[in-house]
């Protein structure tokens, strides 16, 4: 076999939910789940990755898809559904350490033009609340963090949509922020 087939071979994704699959199983889970849409999800992730603490993922996953979903076996649709999340976090990680230019939040089209934060906003204030202490600096106007979070209180706040050109500025907000808290995320993991 060819070094090339070799690799094909280690580097073969894992099974998992497709992203239709996926929301409709965040659906079904109702009031159990933090969140019900991908763009949710996104916001979600996005406060576990880069908030002052770090979160165990049995925390964080466990609150998303059911404590049950931690103990599924393999081709299940609970296991099809954590390998989903995992990739769209280890996406979304990778992205922001290696390639943050390409970083954007992800945002549904408005139906009245521009784009749509309110599910991303309330997926990421829901997994703040995984750490609320940790979070609580972000109210206060003597920390350094507050002005870089006030700087997403139009994706946070806003039930307004969000132009295109606005984005940018919001993506750099939220890396600003991870970059903030990775020295305290760090020391937290240990």
């Amino acid at each position: 076999m060819s070094k090339s087939g070799a690799n094909a071979t280690t580097m073969a994704a894992k099974p998992m939910l497709s992203a239709d699959e996926l929301e409709a199983y965040l659906r079904a889970r109702g009031r159990a789940a933090p969140v019900s849409c991908l763009d949710g999800l996104d916001g979600y992730l996005t406060a576990v990755l880069i908030g002052p603490k770090f979160i165990d993922p049995q925390l964080w996953l466990g609150q998303l898809l059911g404590e049950r979903a931690l103990l599924a076996t393999e081709e299940t649709r609970e296991y099809l559904a954590i390998q989903a999340v995992a990739h769209h976090h280890n996406r979304l990680s990778e992205t922001m350490a290696q390639f943050p230019y390409l970083y954007r939040p992800q945002l549904p089209t408005h139906h009245a033009g521009g784009l749509d934060p309110i599910f991303w906003s309330l997926g990421f204030l829901m997994a703040t609340r995984l750490a609320p202490r940790a979070w609580k600096s972000m109210a206060n106007p003597d920390k350094p963090e507050h002005a870089t979070f006030q700087a997403l209180h139009p994706l946070l706040i806003s039930t307004a949509p969000i132009a295109d050109a606005d984005v940018p500025a919001l993506a750099k907000a939220i890396l600003d922020l991870r970059e903030h808290f990775k020295a305290r995320r760090n020391r937290s993991m240990r």
